[in-house]
């Protein structure tokens, strides 16, 4: 008797022959189906044939590892060069210090522009814009009236000039997934788990879906990034896979 009892690792080759691989895989399906049509006739309506048309094989992987390169091939596109990118601080929380007048300093430093800064009392009360100013090549916010020393204050939401190794993917609505070769590979294993064989299912050609979920929970834990491919049929070829048992 033989089994399969371990999840699949995979290898997605692009046409430039980029490969994305993954051996922390958490699920990983395929689903293979028959295209066919029933048909019914004579006394009673009893089935007489069934007429197949195609077959159909669908890919589902649940990888617990983020790969940012595989994100941005869903999504038609690459990961841009290192560069600067304009981004937004997080709220974060400082206490009021007597230095040259009432003063936090904030980190990051915002844009030259400062805009965007809201800024809010510990009870969740906005102070007016009137009572400070806030200089931007140093991060100073010095308060002219409403906070004093010891004053705990919110700084919410600005923008502010990442470092040069920032790295940007696009999302879109005209660009879209090319198509990779799809390698999956588990173990075929004996009833005393001696492993027999190596199964690997090969599909020559397979479209990425382009659609995915991060989702996130206030315990932490590893995200999930569940993505869908689609095995097509090559142009020159009836075949869209196969299945090779490699002993081992």
């Amino acid at each position: 008797m033989s089994l399969i009892a371990d999840i699949f690792n995979v290898l997605l080759i692009d046409d430039t022959g980029t490969i994305f691989a993954s051996t922390t895989l958490q699920s990983a399906d395929i689903d293979i189906k028959v295209d066919s049509k029933d048909i019914f006739g004579g006394r009673g309506n009893a089935l007489i044939a069934v007429l197949h048309s195609g077959r159909q094989a669908d890919i589902k992987l649940g990888d617990v590892e983020f790969k940012y390169d595989w994100l941005a091939k869903q999504l038609g596109t690459t990961i841009g060069a290192a560069a600067t990118a304009t981004v937004w601080a997080m709220p974060t929380f400082y206490t009021a210090a007597t230095t040259t007048g009432i003063t936090v300093t904030i980190s990051p430093k915002p844009l030259a522009s400062a805009s965007g800064i809201e800024i809010y009392t510990s009870v969740g009360v906005l102070v007016p814009p009137a009572n400070y100013t806030v200089v931007a090549a140093t991060g100073v916010i010095t308060f002219t009236s409403g906070v004093v020393a010891g004053d705990i204050v919110e700084v919410r939401g600005y923008k502010y000039t990442s470092a040069a190794t920032a790295t940007t993917v696009t999302i879109d609505n005209t660009s879209f997934a090319d198509g990779v070769i799809c390698v999956l590979e588990t173990l075929e294993i004996s009833e005393d788990e001696t492993v027999l064989a190596k199964i690997q299912y090969i599909f020559d050609e397979v479209l990425p879906s382009g659609n995915f979920t991060i989702s996130t929970k206030k315990e932490r834990d590893a995200n999930v990034s569940n993505f869908e491919l689609k095995a097509i049929k090559p142009r020159t070829s009836n075949t869209i896979g196969r299945i090779v048992r490699i002993p081992v």
